[in-house]
């Protein structure tokens, strides 16, 4: 029963470091230029982010070898983090004051008693310097380096042959859509099926954008894939019917409104507001 207690102490303090991010404490600003060389273009590979798993190992590293009482392997894993720690604090200067080497070194010579509950105390000190940068800087350093960038992204246009901007595209698809829409709202029939036909040649191009960055049949297809194939194709049937179903026609954009716009937005919105608001700046 002490050591479920025991392991109960150790489980909050991991969460505590895992996950410290509360919304009063979430800040959302551009990263330091200084970070730009451990993401590429300017290194080869994301050394930045390699650091914080080889921190995250080697801190995991401590906790499960005490529990499976391979104390040699948690007296390797306790110097090792506070090698990396230290090497970690001084990548970023402007960073520098995220970093407390007394608690790291706290927390190595905690670890090294290879008593849990006094490595679980001890690791407090060190996640609340890990926990205020993580909810200082996460969200920033993950939407600068780690999401693309549309509004570089060029398409060409189905129906003009033009190539424009990701952002206008999504404008022209948007007008397209209203097209459609709008037309069947006034009983238009005829035009909202001409509109169909050019809104469904430019939705469906996304097949060739979103392949850019998604490159398996099974993602690349998410938003343009057999749902909004369907919805399209119903959506035809209606607006060549001889009476036109309202209930029919609605639920289909609906379909293609939740599974490809919205889904699309939800995941990927947020950095591009984020990334071009820096980019104005």
């Amino acid at each position: 029963m002490k050591f479920f207690r025991i392991l109960s102490c150790f489980i909050i303090f991991t969460f505590a470091v895992v996950l410290p991010t509360h919304a009063k404490d979430m800040v959302v600003k551009e990263p330091p230029k200084s970070l730009s060389q451990f993401y590429p273009p300017e290194s080869k590979e994301p050394k930045w982010i390699q650091q914080m798993h080889k921190l995250s190992t080697h801190f995991g590293g401590v906790f499960i070898n005490l529990k499976e009482k391979d104390f040699a392997n948690v007296d390797k894993h306790a110097d090792q983090l506070l090698e990396e720690y230290k090497k970690t604090s001084k990548m970023v200067p402007e960073w520098k004051d995220y970093f407390d080497i007394k608690a790291a070194e706290a927390f190595t010579q905690a670890a090294k008693t290879h008593d849990i509950a006094k490595a679980g105390k001890a690791s407090g000190g060190l996640g609340k310097t890990c926990g205020k940068c993580h909810a200082e800087q996460e969200v920033s350093v993950w939407a600068q380096f780690h999401w693309p960038r549309f509004h570089k992204i060029k398409v060409t246009d189905p129906i003009t042959e033009k190539e424009m901007g990701f952002d206008d595209y999504m404008s022209t698809i948007s007008s397209s859509f209203k097209g459609v829409t709008v037309n069947f709202g006034e009983g238009q029939y005829g035009r909202s099926a001409k509109a169909l036909k050019i809104f469904k040649s430019r939705f469906m191009e996304m097949k060739s954008t979103c392949s850019k960055c998604h490159t398996t049949d099974d993602v690349k297809l998410f938003y343009v894939g057999k749902i909004a194939e369907s919805a399209f194709d119903n959506l035809a049937k209606e607006l060549n019917a001889e009476k036109p179903n309202p209930g029919q026609f609605w639920k289909n954009v609906g379909l293609l409104g939740k599974t490809g716009c919205k889904h699309c937005h939800l995941t990927h919105r947020t950095a591009s507001f984020i990334q071009e608001t820096w980019e104005k700046e």
